[in-house]
């Protein structure tokens, strides 16, 4: 997967744009949800996101959703270094996982009084992006990229989960 830390992510990168309605994508949103909200996870998923939305023109076709995770625990939530922290074990998971031609992720740190995140508060909003040669081949290949970013963000849990606690499992 292509990986990119940005300044800023724009609202909408599809133009022409419907929300799908494909039952693999909804069933890797309800997954990537519930998994985010589960006790394994350090992380809290702030609404569902954008999209994902699909967007098709000469035989290409894209499906693109966004998404705001931010800790879970009220006194982490401002923590500048564990979310810089984040960052870079989430580029060096996903840059793993997937083709760099077919699967993006843009990564940025947003800072409260935005509409996304309290004031006082950090957040990471994230963007998966998949192309296909149908929205039937992007959706897909975008519910399987939220799979990726769903298993990085719980065994980065895992990882911060011990940073933070000084412990050894």
């Amino acid at each position: 997967m292509r990986v990119e830390v940005v300044e800023r992510i724009p609202e909408s990168r599809a133009g022409d744009a419907q929300v799908t309605e494909d039952p693999s994508v909804k069933l890797a949103l309800k997954n990537f949800q519930n998994a985010i909200q589960s006790d394994d996870s350090f992380f809290d998923n702030h609404g569902k996101g954008m999209g994902p939305i699909v967007a098709e023109g000469d035989g290409n076709a894209t499906c693109g959703g966004s998404f705001l995770v931010t800790f879970r625990d009220e006194k982490l939530v401002r923590n500048q270094g564990l979310y810089f922290q984040l960052i870079q074990k989430l580029t060096e998971l996903l840059k793993e996982a997937g083709s760099q031609n077919v699967l993006a992720a843009s990564i940025c740190l947003i800072s409260g009084g935005q509409k996304e995140v309290p004031k006082g508060t950090l957040g990471l909003k994230i963007h998966l992006e998949a192309k296909g040669d149908s929205s039937e081949q992007a959706s897909l290949r975008w519910g399987l990229g939220l799979a990726h970013l769903q298993q990085a963000l719980l065994f980065i849990s895992r990882y911060l989960r011990q940073q933070v606690s000084g412990k050894k499992e």
